[in-house]
């Protein structure tokens, strides 16, 4: 197993119109969070689709997959604030093809903006994604079988604010992700005690290419 190179672009179908609903867990809170692959945005003519948070569109990611180049974050529409994020050049953050064991880096320059398209400040991004192993995965949806879990470590890094996130995610072939886990520090350079928050979400049903789990 260690020795196999995964092809990750067939791990993330984002085709129009696929859908994912999770068991979502914040603490003592309990919901359920959608997730639908529902239009596009264009960067230096490049079409991007977006993935859109259905219980508050202004939460999206645009994320590009790409056979040779992998996963590729272009913007992040913040839903908890009135800005966007946009990477430049846009954020590599897992590459086309890994092993268990292999290390990943990227950097990208943050431009952030308000929601008025007026520019707020400017920042810097990291991430380090670790592939650590390949397992089954049960969750409301089913048992995945060889689930590549991932652990990528981001960075957003501004004058006012640093925000760290730890996010472990179980990904199933053909399918997507089926599990993740999440923790986000922010700090701030006024010496305050960090604000620290976590969340957890399980597979509960998706509609992929036309095909419902379970």
């Amino acid at each position: 197993m260690g020795d196999t190179v995964y092809a990750i672009s067939p791990y993330f179908p984002y085709s129009q119109g696929n859908k994912w609903a999770y068991a979502h867990k914040r603490g003592d809170e309990s919901s359920e969070v959608t997730y639908v692959i529902e239009g596009t945005e264009s960067f230096n003519g490049k079409e991007v689709p977006k993935r859109v948070q259905a219980e508050n569109t202004e939460e999206y990611f645009c994320t590009l997959i790409d056979p040779v180049y992998g996963v590729s974050d272009f913007k992040h529409h913040i839903g908890m604030a009135p800005e966007y994020l946009i990477y430049t050049p846009p954020a590599n953050v897992i590459p086309a093809r890994m092993k268990v064991g292999d290390m990943h880096y990227s950097t990208s320059h943050l431009f952030r903006f308000n929601y008025d398209g007026t520019l707020k400040d400017e920042g810097s991004f990291y991430d380090t994604t670790v592939f650590e192993t390949v397992e089954a995965v049960t969750v409301p949806a089913g048992t995945f079988e060889k689930c590549l879990k991932l652990i990528l470590t981001r960075d957003d890094v501004f004058s006012d604010m640093v925000i760290n996130v730890v996010l472990t995610e179980w990904i199933a072939h053909g399918i997507g992700i089926v599990k993740s886990s999440a923790k986000v520090t922010i700090y701030n350079p006024g010496g305050e005690d960090p604000f620290i928050a976590g969340a957890d979400d399980e597979l509960r049903k998706a509609v992929v290419n036309g095909k419902s789990y379970p």
